[in-house]
């Protein structure tokens, strides 16, 4: 292998591959980045065997190979260069990675790329969608997903076809929950194979795909590896390989509330900020925060007044005109709960659909039909 990047471009290649490549290994190739040079473009990948990262930069490339060399003191190393064409050389006899960049000069000892995880490509029909659209769905669904691995099945995300949209078009739905939480989005795709289509993707999987999807412009790929549990994203420099997760997701459409007693519609920038105020107090009583809420006289607007205690901070309350329709109602929220869909959701305000203290409330943007949260309530 022989080959010429620019420094800064070679920086950023190594910085999106490692976010695959874990800190501890039981193989010691698996602490290894992979690079592979082909015409006119040098490859770079890391993977934890569940997760792979492959992206690829254009070089100039005058002998074509590869090589695994350890991700971390390459990309402290490279990091540390001038900004100024790199030099990059294998010697095979010794599989030794020669870097050569202005005055700077290193050998890294590496490893024959052929002892690397066979990384498959995802050539093919699979669903088209657009980047905007999917990283924006990914943002209002993963956050409620569970972190907890007592449970597997809900750190992942379910993403399935919709068949008999209107109109005739393919829709896919995206859904998380974590047993307090639930997030739904749905979305079209611009394009769509044959048959039917349901997996379980990491949630953790699903982040890094969104912080790739920002700034791009052409679509992304989605397929299903269907002999290797794998599900692959192919954006315009990178692809995303990863395990699926098995199992049977929680019927979620079960849990979205039909109706409600009382319904709020209130400007979703102003709640998130009296959220945020109010969860300095109330990180002491398990960021519990009460909403009073008040439907007004006739044609008068309703309020709701948030309160959060602390026994050592105090008191704080945060009174808010909104449209109030329905019963009265006393109920109380995870304030970090409130937070995170108030943050995902795009849009000028927010409805919230409730029926009674104890049960699950629908969070919705207003005239946005795409998506739909819910939450449980705190007990009084």
């Amino acid at each position: 292998m022989n080959v010429t990047i620019a420094q800064s471009t070679f920086e950023r290649a190594l910085s999106v591959a490692s976010r695959a490549i874990p800190s501890r290994a039981t193989l010691p190739t698996l602490t290894h980045v992979w690079l592979q040079a082909e015409p006119g473009r040098l490859k770079v990948a890391g993977t934890d065997l569940n997760l792979a990262i492959i992206t690829w930069e254009e070089a100039l490339v005058s002998e074509p190979g590869g090589i695994t060399v350890p991700a971390k003191p390459l990309a402290e190393f490279i990091g540390a260069l001038p900004d100024e064409p790199v030099h990059l050389r294998v010697h095979r006899e010794t599989w030794t990675l020669q870097i050569v960049c202005g005055s700077y000069e290193t050998a890294m000892k590496g490893l024959d790329p052929e002892e690397y995880p066979i990384l498959p490509d995802i050539e093919g029909d699979g669903f088209a969608l657009d980047p905007e659209d999917f990283r924006q769905a990914i943002d209002q669904v993963t956050f409620a997903a569970a972190t907890d691995e007592t449970r597997p099945i809900l750190t992942g995300v379910l993403i399935r076809r919709e068949e008999g949209a209107a109109g005739g078009a393919t829709v896919l739905t995206m859904a998380a929950a974590d047993g307090y939480r639930l997030s739904v989005k749905t979305l079209p795709a611009l394009r769509a194979p044959e048959g039917a289509f349901s997996v379980i993707v990491p949630a953790s999987t699903l982040e890094e795909v969104g912080r790739l999807l920002k700034g791009e412009t052409e679509p992304v790929s989605m397929m299903a590896l269907r002999g290797r549990n794998q599900v692959g994203f192919r954006l315009s420099r990178a692809v995303v390989l990863s395990q699926l997760i098995e199992g049977q997701f929680p019927d979620f459409q079960a849990i979205i509330p039909k109706r409600w007693e009382t319904r709020v519609e209130i400007s979703r920038e102003a709640l998130l900020k009296a959220c945020k105020a109010l969860s300095v107090f109330a990180r002491e009583t398990s960021n519990a925060v009460r909403l009073v809420i008040t439907p007004g006289e006739r044609d008068q607007l309703g309020q709701v007044l948030l309160q959060s205690r602390s026994p050592e901070k105090g008191e704080t309350r945060v009174a808010m005109d909104a449209l109030v329709e329905g019963n009265r109602l006393e109920i109380a929220f995870n304030v970090r709960f409130l937070m995170d869909v108030l943050e995902a959701i795009e849009g000028d305000r927010v409805a919230f659909e409730m029926t009674t203290p104890q049960s699950p409330v629908k969070v919705l943007p207003v005239g946005d039909p795409s998506f739909v949260h819910v939450v449980m309530p705190m007990f009084l």
